[in-house]
């Protein structure tokens, strides 16, 4: 193909088998770009475990000198990125892409980590984030905005589309009369956890069901905890639930939210990150200030109390989905970077 180049892939998370949730939208990007043609030749850290640095710092290394590489991308900075940043070959050009918290938190930490990352931005050629909000916090370290573009992974809107409720909630064993509030992520008090826990003691008619990993908290009989949901079984709970909600403190561009508008229901979110850059409020779902119960409190009465409105802004929320997040336009965007670095647009 006459598109066809080989990237070097540098990623610290990376899934280890059919499954595995880590890093899942990174495969997924590779899935991708070898579709289009592009080879993808990866050093990746598959093992949650500290020791397995040692052996992606190995492949890392290989892959820095590899003579085949056309251009280097490391996700998650400086994790992946300083083999490449720092011994790589300088003839190739290199992209960082930046995820969430290594934009939004490791480069305000100290002067150490500010440096680190500023030290990243000055030698890459290009600078990839998953929201424009993360794009200006990076200016403000010292990253060049001519250098920068917002393109997250996307959300496979072929896959994730919407179903029939009474036939998921069959599925799930869920009730057909109640609305059904879903969250899915980590059990933790960053992801708004407790105060979901809050809003559930003050809304007993509505069914509340928090899927992931962690620590079940003390809870009210109106919440369900079926634990870590594989990510090909999250659309069927996606399709069973009333509206989608995500009371975090702290986000980069939340990829449950996108699969949630794929799925046609809306989402409440706190106003955070790149929350704002996903929902409309009163348009396709509803925000609201971190750690404000109240408002919450009302968000979830408002989807339980405007069922016709409710659905209306679920097929908004599936034309967002489609119009600006499908993985497919956004790898086209990621190529063009690429392409464009190669000298070949």
């Amino acid at each position: 193909m006459a598109d066809s180049y080989t990237l070097g892939l540098f990623a610290n998370m990376y899934p280890a088998f059919k499954g595995d949730f880590r890093g899942n939208f990174i495969r997924q990007m590779v899935c991708d770009l070898e579709e289009r043609g592009v080879q993808v030749k990866k050093a990746v850290k598959t093992s949650p475990s500290v020791t397995g640095y040692i052996p992606f710092s190995i492949q890392s290394l290989k892959l820095a000198r590899d003579t085949g590489a056309d251009v280097y991308q490391a996700e998650y900075i400086p994790h992946s990125s300083m083999i490449p940043a720092l011994i790589g070959r300088r003839n190739v050009p290199l992209v960082l892409k930046f995820h969430g918290d290594d934009a939004r938190i490791f480069p305000f930490r100290n002067a150490f980590t500010r440096s680190l990352t500023r030290s990243m931005l000055r030698r890459a050629d290009h600078v990839i984030t998953a929201s424009a909000e993360m794009k200006q916090l990076l200016v403000t370290v010292g990253g060049d905005p001519s250098k920068i573009s917002p393109i997250h992974t996307g959300v496979d809107t072929e896959f994730f589309v919407p179903g029939s409720r009474e036939t998921a909630r069959n599925a799930l064993g869920l009730p057909q009369e109640k609305t059904i509030v879903f969250f899915v992520g980590r059990l933790h008090p960053l992801k708004g956890v407790p105060e979901l826990v809050k809003v559930a003691q003050v809304c007993p008619d509505i069914l509340f069901v928090l899927g992931g990993p962690g620590t079940v908290p003390e809870h009210p009989a109106n919440c369900q905890f079926p634990g870590v949901i594989d990510h090909s079984a999250i659309r069927t709970w996606f399709q069973a639930a009333d509206c989608y909600i995500l009371p975090t403190h702290t986000e980069a561009i939340p990829t449950s939210v996108m699969e949630a508008f794929s799925c046609g229901i809306p989402a409440v979110t706190t106003d955070v990150g790149g929350c704002p850059e996903i929902v409309e409020d009163g348009i396709s779902g509803k925000m609201v200030s971190v750690g404000n119960v109240p408002a919450l409190k009302d968000a979830v009465l408002w989807m339980q109390d405007n069922p016709k409105e409710r659905l209306e802004m679920g097929k908004k929320a599936r034309a967002t989905a489609i119009n600006r997040f499908d993985h497919r336009i956004l790898i086209e965007q990621l190529m063009s970077v690429h392409k464009s670095l190669l000298g070949r647009l």
